[in-house]
């Protein structure tokens, strides 16, 4: 396996960073892709908290919650002659109960983390515990879909809402789910991960395992269907038992230095964080913004002034404080280009604040001077 050098480079908080691995190895395809079939599925019910203390649904003012509280206690042989009986109770609250199952299936008895969210007026399910509820996939009512899982356990309150919780390993599997990716026709299909997805890396993919099984003597096992899915054809001898093929097929070692992806920039406003792949360029452009002024061509006159701005750098014009620095276009694969890790080493030298480096990204983007993919979060 080769030994090849990665750079990665970010700016956090109007801070560059740069991460170096000097060794590293390469990366195989499973890291890259997801095998078509394998999908994350959820069941959900209809459950309730009890045991709450004063913070359940007021009935009162939600009459229809205490319908399936009233129904606990028939269950329980204590049926409530009306409603009405349930308007003072405030120690429960009607939930509904999600139960997400791995992409590889699940057995009978496996035991997963139920989520749970209040559906009327409760305001907190803190202390509260989950009475025994049925979870199915979420289709209209029928006789013939029974339950696929149950749910019951304490609640435990995750982050800041006090109105949905968590009930560790509370779900506990009745039946069996598996999953194959092998069609009737004999082949599966890799499904390119959403930030790899592109004809050049998936036609990268495609040459590497017709490379690899080429010395076993399939020729062109793997095709390209589109930018995110490439179709592999599964000998026929290995279909009956495809797991050691399937091994061997995720595990094909990718050199990353031909994984070539479109420049992306991603932005996190609310946290002040960008996040830049270092083939992200800019053509030639001007920037001017509260005082500071950005160019691609560095000035150099007499006694170290920059023309319109006597003085260094940083300093007083005839008329008002002015910031400026340059950014330099040599060395780059076009000299009419420059980085946009370079704009961002600008920005950290003059000091400009997170929230107007993203605001120029965005405006960049406007005038097509910045040539990246932004993905805003």
């Amino acid at each position: 396996m080769r030994t090849i050098r990665r750079c990665s480079q970010f700016a956090s908080v109007g801070a560059i960073v740069a991460l170096c691995a000097t060794t590293a190895h390469a990366t195989t395809i499973q890291e890259l892709v997801r095998i078509k079939g394998h999908e994350h599925n959820v069941i959900t019910g209809m459950g309730l908290v009890i045991g709450l203390n004063g913070t359940g649904d007021d009935s009162r003012q939600a009459l229809i919650a205490a319908r399936p509280y009233g129904e606990l206690l028939r269950n329980y042989g204590n049926a409530a002659l009306s409603v009405a009986e349930l308007a003072e109770a405030d120690a429960y609250a009607i939930v509904q109960v999600t139960m997400e199952l791995p992409a590889t299936g699940v057995r009978e008895g496996d035991r997963l983390n139920v989520y749970v969210d209040t559906m009327f007026n409760a305001t907190s399910l803190a202390g509260g515990r989950l009475v025994v509820s049925p979870l199915r996939l979420p289709l209209p009512d029928s006789n013939e879909l029974m339950p696929m899982a149950f749910a019951t356990g304490s609640v435990i309150i995750q982050g800041d809402n006090p109105r949905s919780g968590i009930v560790r390993n509370g779900g506990q599997m009745l039946t069996d789910v598996r999953t194959s990716p092998i069609t009737a026709a004999g082949t599966m299909g890799l499904v390119l991960k959403d930030q790899y997805a592109s004809y050049p890396v998936a036609t990268t993919i495609a040459a590497a395992i017709n490379d690899e099984f080429a010395l076993d003597g399939m020729d062109r096992i793997a095709i390209v269907e589109d930018a995110k899915t490439i179709k592999v054809l599964v000998p026929a001898e290995e279909r009956r038992d495809p797991a050691e093929f399937i091994a061997t097929l995720v595990t094909i070692s990718i050199d990353p230095s031909l994984i070539r992806t479109e420049a992306r920039i991603v932005i996190n406003e609310r946290e002040g964080i960008i996040v830049v792949t270092g083939n992200v360029e800019i053509s030639p452009v001007g920037i001017t913004h509260k005082g500071l002024s950005i160019s691609p061509i560095t000035p150099r006159i007499a006694g170290g002034g920059l023309p319109g701005f006597p003085g260094a750098g940083q300093g007083q014009g005839r008329g008002s404080l002015r910031r400026w620095t340059g950014l330099d276009t040599t060395g780059r694969q076009s000299r009419n280009s420059t980085r946009l890790l370079d704009l961002l080493s600008a920005f950290d030298q003059l000091m400009v604040p997170v929230d107007d480096q993203i605001a120029i990204i965005y405006e960049l983007k406007k005038t097509g001077a910045l040539h990246a993919e932004i993905v805003g979060e």
